[in-house]
């Protein structure tokens, strides 16, 4: 389905060159945010997805484009590829999730995928603040905010010591979502928010691990999941890998377009942001889809742009299930 994304000529590449899996590597980055490349063993199995800022992900089970089914269908692989990619992700998360309680934070964050680490962080920081909140009242959100402030100084210890580009880049992106979660809960104190029901708490992007009400992407009805919920909305995350890229500074700005944008999807409704040129309103809807592991498709529209092609890409959003977002609509 993703093939809908892709213009006519890209396309055309593709699906001439179907006997050697080798020709597809360059396109891999149009359908799916994170896969700059995979590695291609010997017998041409796919063992291993890697970002665009070279982060390997070894795949859960291995992609083999010469089995019977896949052999000179290039989309049958696509397809499993995509399945396999959201499985290792799940996967990964469900182990984080074990490890994170067995050893030291620091170098927890030393050992599995950026995105893995930015989910698993913020299910626990719900946990922690809402048993506080339940247990003390604003008192244990202050005693919440000493444990967050040695976090990061722990972050902040490791960043000084010899560790590769690729675990700065992780830290970075870390540090940022912590800090906000320290500055939400010192706005809590400041706004004396006492129960896990009062505005100030529920406003904010909560992670749970819980069971899911639907199917959704790499879990059936039932399954245990991570779901984000803001105020009333409730949304699966998405287990799409996304890479390992820098994440926006979250102002109270971001956190109103948030609060709408999910209010809206909740409905099943759209948003459109309005403002000047140059503001973030793309990068804000694009990084709410990489807080819930989503693809988001970015179409800059023109005054050529039929309605025929709205449709195609309209298709492929319905089938693949991403979002969408239209730029100078």
């Amino acid at each position: 389905p993703r093939f809908f994304f892709l213009s006519n000529d890209e396309l055309l590449e593709i699906l001439s060159q179907t006997k050697d899996p080798r020709a597809v590597q360059p396109h891999l980055n149009k359908a799916f945010e994170g896969i700059a490349q995979v590695r291609l063993e010997k017998d041409l199995k796919i063992t291993q997805m890697m970002s665009a800022e070279g982060e390997p992900v070894p795949l859960m089970k291995p992609v083999d484009p010469e089995s019977p089914k896949n052999k000179g269908n290039v989309e049958m692989w696509l397809l499993e590829l995509q399945y396999t990619h959201w499985d290792t992700i799940l996967d990964l998360t469900k182990a984080s999730l074990k490890e994170y309680q067995e050893i030291d934070r620091q170098s927890w964050t030393l050992r599995w995928p950026a995105q893995v680490i930015l989910a698993v962080s913020q299910i626990y920081w719900t946990q922690q603040q809402e048993g506080l909140l339940r247990d003390k009242g604003t008192k244990g959100l202050e005693e919440g905010i000493l444990l967050q402030n040695e976090q990061l100084t722990g972050i902040i210890n490791t960043v000084r010591g010899k560790i590769s580009k690729l675990d700065r880049k992780t830290l970075g992106a870390l540090t940022t979502i912590d800090v906000h979660a320290r500055d939400t809960c010192v706005k809590m104190v400041t706004d004396q928010v006492t129960s896990t029901t009062d505005f100030g708490w529920i406003q904010q992007l909560r992670y749970y691990w819980e069971t899911s009400w639907k199917d959704g992407q790499a879990i059936k009805k039932g399954d245990n999941t991570c779901v984000a919920r803001i105020v009333n909305a409730r949304a699966l995350y998405g287990y799409e890998y996304l890479g390992n890229t820098m994440r926006l500074v979250i102002t109270p700005l971001t956190d109103r377009c948030y609060i709408t944008l999910t209010q809206a999807l909740g409905m099943y409704l759209g948003g459109a942001p309005a403002g000047p040129a140059g503001t973030g309103k793309t990068e804000t809807t694009k990084d709410l889809g990489r807080t819930l592991g989503i693809f988001v498709v970015v179409t800059n529209c023109t005054d050529q742009q039929r309605f025929t092609d709205m449709a195609k890409i309209f298709k492929g959003l319905c089938q693949a299930g991403l979002w969408g977002c239209f730029d100078e609509f």
